[in-house]
């Protein structure tokens, strides 16, 4: 992995297996794309601005002694904004967060690219969401133990009268309600990218994951780093690689 001007900071993903982790400092920001080379904004054809997000990290990387670690990382690309929004679901959270832990690596090729010469990335993105002192699981309150009563040992049994429940009257059914959908958040909505549902390989990899796996041997990528890139373990892959279908 290399980087633009240390003055932007910016994340730069040159070959397969780059990758980036650091922790979120502020919540994720937009702003618009400007032409390559120049710091002229930049539309698509319709007359709309490209935009992109940009998260800001803190990370352990350094490349000299008056480097602080702290990246930028410009979501431009619709593949890293699915990735990321895949990887926020996955944490059960509704959007990056201050706090939070991000990383995103680049994991191959898109073999259906329209520019085989430049083809699109794909990447793989994983987010643990901050923890919290405030959200606690209260501790269980004791059980008290009522004390028996026990009757006198010369108290006389008294047959009381028997008590005859009255019928309730049979309530009437009311009418089904309508189910209303649930509006998805914004914070989620800008993350949010229609897929469709991927089919499971021998070991439960997707096609994504082999597609991915593919490309990293094929790029030469050690297996153990393939194996961290695409998300899964070395007995996975080794299931996969060894069933005939």
């Amino acid at each position: 992995m290399s980087l633009f001007e240390s003055s932007s900071k910016g994340v730069k993903f040159d070959t397969v297996g780059a990758s980036v982790q650091g922790t979120v400092k502020s919540a994720p920001r937009e702003r618009q794309q400007t032409k390559y080379g120049t710091q002229e904004p930049d539309f698509w054809p319709n007359g709309d601005p490209k935009m992109q997000i940009l998260v800001d990290l803190q990370t352990e990387q350094r490349v000299d002694a008056n480097d602080d670690g702290e990246r930028t990382l410009y979501v431009a690309s619709k593949n890293m904004k699915r990735a990321i929004g895949e990887a926020i679901r996955a944490a059960n959270a509704s959007d990056i967060a201050p706090g939070g832990v991000l990383t995103v690596t680049y994991v191959g090729n898109d073999p259906a690219s329209k520019n085989p010469a430049n083809p699109a990335k794909l990447y793989q993105a994983q987010y643990t969401a901050p923890s919290s002192a405030f959200v606690q699981q209260p501790a269980a309150a004791p059980v008290q133990q009522q004390p028996v009563q026990r009757a006198p040992a010369q108290q006389q049994f008294v047959p009381q009268q028997q008590f005859v429940p009255q019928q309730a009257p049979a309530a009437v059914p009311s009418a089904p309600q309508p189910v209303q959908q649930q509006p998805v958040a914004p914070s989620e909505a800008q993350w949010a990218t229609p897929h469709a549902q991927p089919m499971q390989h021998a070991g439960g990899l997707t096609s994504e994951q082999v597609a991915q796996l593919h490309q990293l041997r094929g790029a030469g990528i050690p297996e153990a780093t393939i194996a961290t890139a695409i998300n899964a373990t070395p007995d996975v892959i080794a299931l996969y690689d060894n069933t005939p279908f």
